[in-house]
């Protein structure tokens, strides 16, 4: 008969790990339960710690499911509700019909006796290798509910900062996309038409010239013009899907005046957040930082913090010390991290660093914000007096001249 290795709890902050014969996982739960038992990990005696291969999703689940799922698993096994029960009840509050079916595969799993973390590790497209490991380490520990508050909090507060960023970005890209598209139709097939009635005209002012001239381009190599803009979309389009132009795409994101310094921000605060979140769990620094430096979108300081992770782990360098050689680390994190390091509070320095950097998105991003409009409203302005100039000089030169 096969032995299981368990871990169950036995009440409010005690657990037991041991082995038993069963036919089964499921029969080796029942006999768990049977004792009066929580089981929180069953697994067969020599199973590779190692999950399933990661399920693709083919429908949508937007990350505030994911967000809103840990807050609810959270608050269930904080309040003492069995995990499977929690699951059942998240999956009858989940509107998203594809979420819910990824969390009834999840109970399931738990149900035949795996673990939480090796369930959510065959999503990878929802749960990151942060979020599993941070599981893992809150069952290892006993204190799961602890760790998905924490995650939980987490996630609501990264939220929030990519709201704010997302919203400093949009309003100018839309702006600037409508004002775009409406002066391209303008001068393509609407001032053609009205121009003409100035070909006849002699010694026309400059702007009306130019604006002619502007307008027949438009006009006459109008296919061409829509066919470079498509052909350069999938040019981008390709070239962010090979490694090295990611990289490139990433890197002058960075250098880019105003936004650059919002995408670093942002990328500190991840990955301080992240890797406080980790330390605090129990995670060895090496893994946290690689873990840390994963979640990262921005591909240039990531490839710098994972190799500064590597001289970690090899050289046995101090974590402030390889943090100063990354070019994309401000000095504060780097100070921030020797002093946590000196009073043996690394996770809560890091913490505190990923607080500051929020609170300078914020403030930034209402600055941004109020700035902005009337810039965008200045260049619009601006365009839009020059056609105007452009299609009245003429008149006014003409009845002078009457």
């Amino acid at each position: 008969m096969p032995i299981f290795v368990y871990k169950a709890k036995l009440g409010p902050g005690k657990t037991e790990e041991g082995e038993l014969a069963a036919e089964s996982r499921t029969a080796a739960v029942e006999q768990l339960s049977a004792r009066g038992m929580i089981p929180v990990w069953v697994k067969e005696k020599g199973d590779a710690d190692e999950s399933a291969p990661g399920i693709r999703l083919r429908r949508r689940v937007k990350r505030r499911d994911v967000t809103l799922f840990t807050r609810q698993l959270s608050s269930l096994t904080k309040s003492g509700v069995p995990i499977l029960n929690a699951l059942l009840t998240t999956a009858g509050q989940t509107d998203n019909p594809a979420f819910r079916r990824v969390v009834e595969m999840i109970e399931a799993d738990i149900r035949e006796g795996g673990m939480l973390s090796d369930a959510l590790a065959r999503f990878p497209d929802l749960f990151s290798g942060v979020y599993v490991n941070m599981v893992r380490a809150g069952e290892s520990s006993g204190k799961l509910d602890i760790i998905l508050q924490r995650l939980a909090v987490a996630r609501e507060k990264e939220d929030e900062v990519r709201r704010r960023v997302q919203s400093a970005i949009a309003y100018p890209t839309l702006v600037i996309v409508v004002g775009m598209l409406t002066v391209f139709v303008l001068l393509t097939f609407f001032m053609p038409r009205v121009i003409s009635l100035f070909k006849n005209f002699d010694d026309l002012p400059l702007p009306t010239r130019a604006l002619m001239g502007i307008s027949s381009v438009f006009a006459g190599y109008w296919y061409w013009i829509v066919l470079v803009c498509i052909l350069l979309g999938l040019a981008y389009r390709r070239m962010s899907a090979t490694e090295k132009g990611r990289f490139a795409i990433d890197n002058a994101k960075l250098n880019l005046p105003l936004f650059g310094g919002f995408i670093m921000r942002h990328q500190m605060s991840v990955f301080s957040r992240t890797l406080s979140l980790l330390i605090e769990a129990g995670i060895n620094l090496d893994r946290a930082m690689r873990l840390s430096a994963g979640a990262l979108v921005n591909s240039v300081i990531r490839k710098q913090l994972l190799d500064a992770a590597d001289e970690t782990v090899n050289q046995g360098a101090p974590f402030s010390t390889t943090l100063k050689k990354v070019r994309a680390v401000p000095p504060m994190v780097v100070n921030m991290s020797a002093v946590g390091e000196q009073g043996g509070r690394l996770d809560e320095a890091l913490s505190e660093v990923a607080g500051f950097y929020e609170s300078e998105i914020d403030q930034q991003t209402r600055v941004v914000m109020s700035l902005i409009e009337p810039i965008l409203i200045l260049v619009v302005g601006g365009i839009v007096g020059f056609i105007v100039a452009a299609m009245l000089l003429p008149i006014f030169k003409l009845s002078i001249s009457l």
